[in-house]
């Protein structure tokens, strides 16, 4: 390792270096993070998102940053994506789904728009897919925690799939980026 702070570090950056030093059990992410995509498939999660939050153009993410930051229908997320600028949907979706010989479990889904910070380059611009796009957030509502196989929070299975292992496109492949294709800026009505 001779002379780090001229090389490019792993982070992109000149000088800066990034190791992971946790004691991290992959072999065990990794059987979680199939298990909560196991469970997704079961849900047929991907069918309702189509139907209920892909078409419902009042979520589709805005293009940039700054029609985020205008559009009353998003609200920046800052408690649970700084440094990342992340802005939530207002409008949410209900899922019910009863888990065989478990019980009834609500899902409340909204859309997590995350906008690039690369500056110079495509600051401000909507960012898709893996490792840190926008997606749909879901969560889940009136259940003990580990009562149910699979049931892991968004934030676990993110963990679990794109932090400990190298799952992360199959984290997104159930909780799919908005494009912005359908986006519609919101009518301002003048009195």
């Amino acid at each position: 390792m001779y002379r780090l702070d001229d090389k490019l570090g792993n982070t992109g950056e000149l000088g800066r270096h990034f190791w992971r030093i946790e004691n991290s059990d992959a072999k065990d992410a990794r059987g979680k993070c199939l298990s909560w995509a196991s469970l997704q498939e079961e849900m047929d999660f991907l069918y309702w998102h189509s139907v209920e939050v892909r078409e419902d153009v009042r979520m589709a993410c805005p293009c940039s940053l700054w029609q985020a930051w205008f559009d009353r229908r998003f609200v920046w997320d800052w408690r649970s994506s700084w440094p990342k600028l992340c802005f939530r949907s207002r409008r949410s979706k209900p899922l019910k789904y009863d888990i065989p010989e478990k019980r009834l479990v609500n899902f409340k889904t909204t859309q997590l728009c995350c906008y690039s910070t690369q500056w110079p380059g495509d600051w401000g611009a909507l960012k898709t897919g893996p490792p840190d796009g926008s997606r749909v957030k879901v969560e889940s509502f009136h259940n003990l925690p580990n009562d149910v196989e699979g049931l892991f929070t968004d934030l676990e299975a993110y963990k679990y799939c794109c932090v400990d292992t190298t799952l992360c496109r199959l984290f997104y492949q159930y909780r799919p980026s908005d494009d912005c294709r359908r986006y519609e800026r919101p009518i301002i009505r003048k009195f």
